[in-house]
């Protein structure tokens, strides 16, 4: 049997941890017969697992026949994009035909007698959306790390203008905390201010033990110690996972190797972007011992005004965890560690 674990970010793995009570909220809010919600922005730090859970979901809704899934790649003209993957399967593009929707102007769709280009592909798009409606479908669309770019935002108003029309149409969109931050407050946006959020928790610890012992044959203790050491960071469950089947009788080395691959290929991109003074909060929470932030803010010689901000943005980030009045977490196995080498380095 090959690895069942993967090092490739956004690979669906043959082992993981599903998060079932958070897609099964939204899998029930967008299948009720009038949905309240109509969207959702999913965040959480990079690695944890937001490309494979909106995958999760879009691949539980194309199970139901009512249901059409659409990808969207957020580089692209998505509106011209999203009428083209619609055009491209077969039994709507023969749906669109009897409704003579004529889509030759976009590049695609072939002429129809009698029926002039559609020269709009937000009107064209409304059409489409009706005839599906007409056969009472829905339509999901999943884009992934969405940034404030323009085509986003001209794709999140016509959505917006799609909901007004009441159409049959849902969102699913992916997004580090502050590219999403960034564009519900972008002019115009004011409507995903409004849009529920999810924000991605860690993996079930139970469920990575039962996982380690299952997968690597491993007794109950050993598999906990593995656990442990991943802090429910989706990636490091991968990683400690891929090189603890590399190195079945060496699990020292085993998480040795995790560290280094995840220093080097998750958390040299984390640290880029954070400011100056998310890096300083990181090392004086690690360097704190316990977390306990009365301890944080006199190692930083920062007032409760100075370090809050910080606190609750590196929060909201994924990058820490104040469950515990009074204390912070660094919630990435061994950041801390790398956050100090990266300042002796930089000495």
């Amino acid at each position: 049997m090959s690895n069942p674990y993967t090092l490739v970010f956004g690979q669906p793995p043959l082992e993981m941890i599903e998060r079932k009570a958070q897609a099964e909220r939204i899998i029930s809010e967008f299948c009720q017969e009038r949905p309240s919600n109509y969207l959702n922005l999913v965040t959480g730090i990079r690695g944890c697992g937001k490309t494979v859970f909106i995958t999760q979901i879009a691949n539980r809704l194309r199970e139901k026949k009512e249901w059409i899934i659409v990808n969207l790649n957020p580089q692209r003209d998505l509106l011209t994009a999203f009428a083209a993957k619609l055009n491209s399967d077969q039994m709507l593009s023969k749906l669109f035909k009897e409704a003579e929707i004529n889509l030759q102007a976009f590049g695609f769709g072939v002429g129809i007698k009698g029926a002039p280009p559609i020269t709009d592909i937000e009107e064209a798009l409304t059409r489409m959306l009706r005839s599906i409606q007409k056969r009472k479908k829905r339509v999901l669309i999943t884009i992934d790390e969405a940034t404030n770019s323009k085509d986003i935002r001209i794709f999140a108003s016509a959505f917006q203008i799609f909901l007004r029309e009441n159409l049959p149409v849902f969102l699913l969109m992916t997004g580090l905390y502050n590219h999403i931050d960034r564009l519900r407050n972008a002019e115009g946006m004011t409507f995903l201010e409004r849009a529920p959020r999810t924000v991605l928790t860690p993996l079930n610890f139970n469920s990575m033990v039962e996982r380690y012992a299952k997968t690597l044959k491993v007794k109950e203790d050993t598999a906990t110690v593995l656990a442990k050491a991943t802090k429910g960071y989706s990636f490091a469950f991968q990683t400690i996972g891929y090189y603890a089947w590399e190195y079945p009788d060496n699990l020292d080395h085993a998480l040795q190797s995790a560290k280094e691959y995840l220093f080097e290929f998750a958390y040299q991109k984390i640290w880029s972007e954070l400011s100056a003074n998310d890096r300083e909060v990181v090392r004086a929470i690690h360097l704190s011992g316990i977390g306990e932030v009365s301890r944080v803010r006199e190692i930083l010689n920062w007032t409760s005004n100075q370090f809050n901000p910080y606190r609750d943005r590196l929060i909201k980030s994924g990058v820490i965890s104040g469950l515990q009045n009074g204390y912070v977490d660094l919630t990435l196995p061994w950041f801390g560690e790398y956050a100090m080498m990266i300042f002796e380095a930089e000495k």
